[in-house]
């Protein structure tokens, strides 16, 4: 019997999702076909063998030399920065030990926010108006004209959000123009490089499951109802006031394109094992937002409802990404 290393924590700021994943997959595993081991990454940079998924503790570090002795698979839930943006997935590839999911080069791009949008402008796939403000290569003055070219080519409402975070963290919605400098400072807090998006107004948002290598399977798309403007952090993981509606409450031919778009962007952007690919739809206009390489497995996350609507339970779901894994 192989055993799979369940990798949850993590350096960057979403650890605390990646915990509330982690317990609704040891919840769900397959104890019958894989032993399970708990390996918890803590902000020292440190792994730490964990017994009980409510009683973390750091009596047990490990160091990667030895995790070829302790399973045979990895399966990363460490959502956010060097978790989910190829940095542990690159230790895999050096200590050449199996892992689910997204390789080094389709996490980096897909978790890089800006380049992934400038790499989809490339393939003509429609998406919303942005602007990248690089404050690591850019001059300050060169900032300046972004702003105002910000401000002449954008219509309000815009979001700003770090090129290089997940769920919702650092993301404000700027109704005034006064405000933008504020939100940009907010963004920086957790990158050096932030992007501007053109919000729609009262979009529909619209997510789509894919599960696969070479052969795909791709869910109905489903819908989030939003309790309020935009789907932030405490929406998503503490007040779970959002609605997922499945299947979307979209026309069959928005579904047909949507899940082709799904399969074509994964495709594109070199995707493995298991994505989540979202979608805004404005006015029957349909526009990529963006692809999460390690979408969350919490009790209200979309990716799992969505493949269980296509016959999957938990546990197959499970058992097929770790088959997947290679």
């Amino acid at each position: 019997m192989k055993t799979v290393g369940l990798f949850f924590g993590g350096l960057g700021n979403e650890k605390e999702i990646s915990i509330i994943s982690a317990k609704n997959i040891v919840k769900n595993f397959d104890y019958k076909k894989y032993k399970l081991k708990l390996i918890y990454w803590h902000t020292d940079g440190f792994f730490y063998l964990i017994k009980d998924i409510n009683k973390i503790n750091f009596k047990s570090k490990i160091l990667p030399e030895k995790f070829k002795k302790i399973f045979d698979i990895a399966f990363l839930i460490t959502h956010g920065k060097y978790g989910e943006d190829g940095s542990l997935q690159g230790l895999f590839e050096i200590l050449k030990i199996k892992y689910c999911g997204c390789r080094v080069l389709s996490s980096s791009l897909c978790m890089d926010k800006a380049v992934f949008k400038i790499f989809i402008a490339g393939q003509k796939i429609p998406q919303v108006k942005f602007k990248v403000l690089d404050f690591y290569r850019q001059s300050e003055k060169e900032i300046e004209k972004a702003k105002k070219e910000i401000k002449k080519e954008m219509k309000l409402p815009i979001f700003v959000k770090p090129s290089n975070s997940g769920s919702s963290v650092g993301i404000t919605k700027v109704t005034k123009w006064d405000s933008l400098n504020k939100a940009i400072k907010e963004s920086f807090k957790y990158d050096s490089k932030v992007l501007i998006e053109e919000g729609l107004i009262n979009p529909k948002e619209v997510e789509v499951a894919v599960l696969g290598n070479d052969n795909l399977t791709v869910s109905i798309p489903g819908e989030l109802k939003l309790s309020k403007d935009f789907y932030d952090y405490d929406d998503k993981y503490k007040k779970g006031e959002a609605k997922q509606i499945i299947p979307a409450d979209i026309s069959e031919k928005a579904k047909k394109e949507i899940k082709y778009l799904a399969e074509k962007v994964y495709r594109l952007s070199d995707c493995r094992g298991f994505a989540r690919v979202d979608f805004f739809m404005y006015k029957n206009k349909i526009y990529l937002n963006e692809i999460n390489t390690l979408p969350g497995f919490t009790d209200i996350s979309m990716y799992p409802m969505l493949m269980q609507n296509m016959g999957l339970k938990y546990k197959e779901l499970l058992n097929i990404i770790i088959e997947l894994a290679y």
